[in-house]
């Protein structure tokens, strides 16, 4: 389950964790990191495909429009839209294996009927035609980014390298020549300042590229916004069943526990005021009795209501009642939340939630020893992570608790991920839109 993510948010995590966000030492953290990498080698293929790709197009149009007035030129005509329009599929592909950008599939499905009616149907849908504007672009884009990552990669691998290649390689910068080793070193220490620029334009490069693809061969706004409805629809549909769910719950709570002992506790008070003057000694432990039922009543309504919305989150903010469910877990836990202020209760309530959840699901199946939970605001979102170094295997499809997470945080417009780290550790990660 995900939630609201672009590309923009995705440079800048992966360049966050390469160590770019912090201020000391970004430029080694970057450098040797996958992240430039992976952007060069996207990069240098976009070239391959963007000639081949424009080539076949140019070919298979003039083909087939030459040959349209004898009417051999309109199925060469069709099989190209048919051809451009599956590759824009497997563009989608490269960009999200490349790039991290998940781009869905903005075309309208095929409608039943005869094959005119499909036809029509694929001419009068814009995604096709996006389709087509985004190859005729790959083309040059392709040539621009190659010359790109070869020029900078080129400059600076010349620069490092000179002090290994100046007595045998003629190395000049326009009038100046470089003959010694000082002014080689000098160089060297100029290609060690080029090298994060260079990845740093790679990375913006690809981001480019990344957000061009996501408006011509993604979903237009009407499509986003037909898509978020949809998907609105589905969590609210659940939530309903969810709530439904929930108030049967609190009727079996209230009908199984606290109402009977109150049951109990009329019944003990009533047998002990018929023994008030025949029996005290015996009316007497009926009220000692009733009193401690009382009490077990009044723990059981303070739990129910607990579970309905917590009385501390109303009172004193999100961070002390996360504090009293790391309390009350079984693993030690570890809380830090830097959240300036009250947030909406909508908002609030959502992540606590996700916590008690979160931190059920840890106590209950991972066997972990020790759990961690960070709030956090970043970007206007509400960053609620909850990780462990248990032995994982949470499936949030297979679990009804995590799948209903996902449709409470759905219901504010945000998403639920459940992640397994290099590290071995669990991490469930929620991101809740907030106005704060």
């Amino acid at each position: 389950m995900t939630g609201a993510s672009g590309y923009s948010r995705d440079m800048d995590a992966g360049l966050a964790e390469a160590g770019v966000a912090s201020p000391r030492g970004w430029p080694r953290r970057l450098i040797f990191s996958r992240r430039p990498w992976v952007d060069a080698l996207f990069l240098l293929t976009s070239f391959p495909v963007g000639l081949v790709s424009f080539v076949t197009l140019v070919v298979m149009i003039s083909l087939g429009a030459g040959l349209a007035i004898i009417w051999i030129g309109l199925p060469i005509l069709v099989l190209a839209i048919l051809g451009w329009r599956q590759a824009a599929g497997l563009e989608r592909w490269r960009i999200g294996a490349f790039l991290g950008v998940p781009i869905p599939d903005p075309h309208q499905p095929w409608p039943a009927g005869s094959v005119w009616r499909r036809l029509r149907t694929m001419l009068a849908d814009p995604a096709v035609w996006r389709d087509l504007a985004y190859w005729i672009l790959l083309f040059p884009i392709g040539v621009a980014e190659l010359v790109l990552v070869v020029a900078l990669v080129t400059v600076t691998v010349s620069l490092l390298a000179a002090p290994f290649s100046y007595s045998s390689v003629d190395i000049n910068f326009g009038s100046v020549h470089v003959h010694t080793l000082p002014a080689a070193l000098g160089l060297m220490l100029l290609g060690v300042v080029a090298a994060p620029v260079t990845a740093l334009l790679i990375c913006g490069a690809a981001w480019l590229h990344g957000q061009l693809a996501r408006v011509l061969l993604g979903p237009n706004r009407a499509g986003r916004l037909a898509e978020r409805v949809d998907v609105l629809a589905e969590s609210r549909s659940r939530m309903v069943d969810a709530s439904i769910d929930e108030r049967r719950r609190i009727e079996r709570d209230l009908h199984d526990g606290a109402q009977q002992r109150l049951v109990a506790l009329a019944m003990d008070l009533g047998m002990a005021r018929e023994r008030m003057e025949s029996d005290p000694d015996s009316a007497r432990e009926l009220v000692d009795e009733a009193h401690e039922e009382a009490k077990r009543a009044l723990a059981e309504l303070r739990d129910l209501v607990r579970g309905i919305h917590p009385a501390v989150l109303t009172d004193r903010g999100l961070d002390a009642a996360v504090s009293a469910l790391a309390g009350r877990s079984q693993v030690p836990v570890t809380v830090s939340c830097h959240v300036p202020g009250r947030l909406p209760e909508a908002i609030e309530s959502t992540a606590y939630f996700v916590v008690a959840e979160g931190l059920t699901n840890v106590a209950k199946h991972s066997r972990a020893r020790h759990a961690d939970v960070n709030l956090r605001l970043w970007e206007g979102l509400l960053l609620v992570e909850i990780s462990d170094d248990g032995i994982g295997g949470a499936d949030p499809a297979g679990g009804s608790g995590l799948r209903g997470l996902g449709d409470r945080v759905a219901a504010v417009d945000g998403g639920l991920v459940l992640e397994r780290t290099a590290q071995g550790r669990t991490v469930l990660r929620a991101e809740i839109p907030c106005a704060s």
